[in-house]
């Protein structure tokens, strides 16, 4: 059945929006809670009042959307994704971030109301558009700014830790082998020496 909105409902639509939705849901939900109005009331006259209220509390309504809108169109929101070493990025902003953001700022915006068009997974300066009401959507700036993965021992041509200390061990093996040489060869002039003196 259709409904008239009487108030905002964002998963519908926004007051004097006229909707089609389960008869059950009008029934038991949006009927009863002042939600919205049946559209093909039999009362005509009735129907007419209702519709001059909604009508009125739309215009205003919408004002305070463009005046809401003026003071979000100035904001920008700032993301920092994380990019690898060959510049792929990791995750991306959705339309959630930017709501979280958005709120984080002071500014109450339902992420059902904020739409990206582009799919926003590197650095760069996108736009997202918030609807404010039904006829008012408005541009919201987001930047993103990649954040560089940290430099490497390796990377800065220095050695690797593991690779400099088996180096170390080998100095010191050769140390070693050259001081056993030396031990080696003194004992051996020092025999040569004693078999002289008893001849």
């Amino acid at each position: 059945m259709e409904v008239i909105l009487r108030e905002d409902y964002i998963s519908l639509g926004y007051i004097g929006d006229t909707v089609r939705v389960r008869r059950g849901f009008a029934r038991n939900f949006l009927i009863p809670r002042g939600i919205a109005v049946e559209a093909t009331s039999g009362n005509e006259r009735q129907l007419k009042h209702k519709l001059s209220a909604i009508v009125a509390k739309r215009i205003k309504k919408k004002a305070e959307a463009e005046a809401y809108g003026k003071v979000l169109s100035q904001v920008t929101v700032e993301f920092t994704l994380k990019v690898g070493a060959k510049g792929k990025s990791f995750g991306s902003v959705t339309s959630r971030d930017v709501e979280a953001s958005l709120k984080a700022l002071g500014y109450n915006v339902d992420r059902r109301q904020i739409r990206i068009n582009e799919t926003i997974k590197g650095p760069g300066v996108y736009t997202a558009e918030v609807k404010l009401h039904s006829e008012v959507t408005v541009p919201v700036q987001v930047k993103v700014i990649a954040a560089q993965p940290p430099v490497t021992a390796a990377a800065e041509g220095k050695p690797e830790k593991g690779k400099k200390k088996s180096r170390k061990k080998g100095e010191e093996v050769e140390g070693a082998a050259e001081t056993e040489e030396q031990s080696l060869g003194s004992s051996e002039e020092g025999e040569a020496e004693e078999a002289e003196s008893e001849e």
